[in-house]
């Protein structure tokens, strides 16, 4: 679908869009019942009451982004995401410009994600909000109080929240404190998030992996063994270590099957190895999963 520009009162500007989640490279969701009963009951919002708006703390890996997406599923509302770093300004929460295709026009104007969230009543996250320095977190002020809106100086416009615009927040645990206290005290409830528990990485293991690996169960047991062997100071994995361990495996596995090595050496461009995996999985063996967790965690 061709992208199109919006109006903006008396501009003709790009939006941002909304990111569409690759339903079918994730598995069904597993447990944060309670972290999303809480971020769900902060959103409801009426005539008298504006919605809160929650920040997501934790570790890296532990599903602070695919809780998120559940969200924006559930409710049925496009997502905006805008990814967090030192360099941010604070135009670039609202605007940017960039060089024309169109020769008539030097510059044109891109709506920030957060501008499109606001305008269609969309959902923003905003991650790693702990990354963004003081001076451009000032201008989130009045989007996150019953002001509900956002000054560019850029589009020279002001731009007001539709009813539906909700916001959420996600920073890793070390940088929670380094958020000024003009914005701690707007984003609420701070919703830790925490390693989940054995069972829950097992059942995501099982849902994304089943299908590929007749074998899982003692797979999941050898995984355990390897885990407490390896890391030190027994930190637990989090979902994105587990998948990563269980993924390469599959794929050493798949590897081997086409060759490896030699099939690598003397591959050429009317033979060329491909690195599309197959239909039919193949067999992934306890060696795959330990040569799979060395090389990623040792």
């Amino acid at each position: 679908m061709e992208k199109k520009k919006v109006q903006l009162n008396n501009k003709l500007v790009w939006p941002s869009e909304p990111y569409k989640p690759d339903t079918g490279m994730m598995p069904e969701f597993v447990g944060r019942e309670s972290e999303m009963e809480l971020i769900m009951a902060a959103w409801i919002a009426g005539k008298r009451t504006l919605p809160l708006s929650p920040v997501l703390v934790g570790e890296p890996g532990v599903g602070k982004n695919r809780i998120v997406y559940e969200l924006a599923r559930f409710t049925g509302r496009d997502i905006y995401l805008f990814q967090g770093h030192e360099d941010i300004t604070a135009e670039d929460l609202a605007c940017t410009v960039r060089f024309s295709d169109d020769k008539a026009n030097m510059m044109e104007y891109v709506l920030s994600p957060l501008v499109c969230a606001m305008l269609n009543g969309g959902i923003f996250f905003l991650d790693e909000i702990g990354k963004i320095r003081p001076r451009a977190l000032a201008l989130l002020v009045s989007v996150l109080d019953e002001r509900r809106y956002i000054d560019s100086t850029l589009l020279g416009e002001r731009v007001y929240a539709q009813p539906g615009f909700r916001f959420i927040a996600a920073t890793n645990t070390g940088e929670v404190s380094l958020l000024p206290e003009f914005i701690r005290s707007r984003v609420r409830p701070v919703i830790k998030i925490g390693y989940p528990p054995r069972v829950e990485i097992e059942e995501i293991i099982s849902r994304q992996f089943k299908p590929r690996m007749d074998n899982l169960a003692t797979l999941i047991e050898k995984f355990w063994a390897l885990w407490d062997e390896r890391i030190k100071d027994k930190i637990p994995p989090t979902p994105r270590d587990a998948i990563a361990v269980f993924s390469l495996a599959s794929s050493i596995s798949d590897f081997e099957s086409r060759g490896g090595s030699e099939k690598l050496k003397s591959a050429i461009k009317a033979d060329a190895f491909t690195l599309e995996a197959g239909d039919k999985p193949q067999a992934v063996s306890s060696k795959h999963l330990e040569k799979a967790l060395r090389k990623l965690y040792d």
